[in-house]
């Protein structure tokens, strides 16, 4: 039997999980970076994964694929946020969470032809899964699931409000399955990467670390990449004994920080867990142990006042001044499953619009805020 994976540059890395489970189960799996693709695949089932932003497109070319007689079963957020939602748009079945969890019974189903609408995945412990059947290479996924239930965010409604750490052993063994394909750099994903087996989620494990990354290198990896994309550090995770293990081990020169506001009273809101004071400390200290800081920042949450847009950029401009950082900035967009999701968001103003592009034009910020506003006036239209 054969399936056709829809890959598209937002989703690859969640179909990693699925090339191994469906390998395992003899079936083969086509990956297509197009509908194009898909058509000529073979393939009977078409796989999807999307977010909220592409939730139309995908919409679209599901119901042209069923007209041609394939069978659709969609996953990823925006499915699992509003799994009938999406059947009524066309998908055959829909997969609520994490894949891993029910695919085994997923894959019964398809070849007994009992294919039911909705699949549920258990949040368990870290999934057993390798990226070494599928045709492409990934980050290392370290840790699922988020403490803090932060309002704009989907992890913590997704993949629950407690932290699973993948096994050390386990990310060991897919580095051996980089330096098989040759590739002697590794890259690591996780909501928090200096959370991965903290004891409160936070304050970093160290000793962990240190033992991780030495491993890594008499391995044979030349580059570590960790607290750069795709992943993050928040702020009071930072400590000076975690840069100085990552100036040690790491090759990447610039580490990525969610600040995402400058007012305190926002980031209450927000149920960050952090304040501002917390972002200075950690630019601080990373640019003390010689990394360059990209800090995150979301503008446009619901409710937010212009005060606190302009709290915001008055901090953006101090950091700007007083250390080594660029901006990365985001305009809000409501994601399903999230208690913002029903929520309006806030107009970005001309002036914070007309600085923001100045920025831009200096090399100081960057980011696809401007994008993100235009994406996000659609979408509420249609939500």
């Amino acid at each position: 039997m054969r399936v056709a994976l829809r890959i598209t540059k937002y989703n690859r890395y969640s179909f990693i999980p699925l090339f191994w489970f469906l390998k395992r189960r003899g079936i083969e799996a086509v990956a297509c970076f197009s509908k194009e693709e898909v058509l000529v695949s073979g393939a009977s089932f078409a796989f999807f994964s999307f977010m909220t932003p592409f939730a139309e497109e995908a919409y679209r070319e599901m119901a042209e694929l069923k007209e041609k007689g394939f069978r659709v079963i969609a996953g990823g957020p925006h499915p699992s946020a509003l799994p009938y939602e999406v059947l009524s748009s066309g998908a055959d079945a829909v997969v609520v969470g994490e894949a891993e969890g029910v695919m085994d019974e997923l894959i019964n189903d398809i070849v007994s032809g009992s294919l039911k609408e909705l699949y549920s995945a258990p949040l368990n412990s870290f999934p057993t899964y390798s990226m070494e059947a599928s045709p492409y290479t990934a980050a290392v996924e370290l840790v699922r699931g988020c403490p803090f239930g932060c309002k704009f965010c989907q992890v913590s409604y997704l993949f629950g409000r407690r932290p699973r750490n993948r096994p050390v052993d386990e990310v060991l063994y897919e580095a051996q399955v980089l330096l098989k394909r040759e590739r002697r750099f590794i890259r690591f994903i996780a909501p928090n990467a200096l959370s991965y087996y903290s004891h409160n989620g936070i304050e970093p494990n160290v000793e962990l670390l240190e033992e991780l990354f030495s491993k890594l290198k008499e391995m044979g990896l030349l580059q570590i990449f960790f607290g750069s994309f795709p992943s993050e550090v928040r702020p009071e995770s930072v400590s000076g004994k975690a840069a100085a293990i990552m100036r040690r081990f790491c090759a990447n020169k610039r580490v990525v920080v969610g600040a995402q506001s400058g007012s305190n009273e926002r980031l209450k809101e927000l149920g960050r867990g952090h304040v501002v004071e917390d972002v200075e400390r950690a630019v601080s200290i990373l640019n003390s142990y010689g990394f360059e800081v990209s800090l995150d920042f979301i503008f446009g949450f619901p409710k937010e006042t212009e005060d606190e847009q302009r709290q915001t950029l008055d901090f953006i401009e101090e950091m700007l001044k007083k250390y080594k950082v660029k901006i990365h900035a985001h305009a809000f967009i409501p994601l399903p499953g999230t208690p913002y999701w029903n929520e309006e968001p806030s107009p970005i103003p001309r002036w914070l619009k007309r600085r923001l592009h100045e920025l831009e034009e200096k090399g100081l910020l960057d980011g696809n805020w401007a994008q993100q506003e235009y994406l996000r006036r659609r979408l509420c239209r249609l939500h």
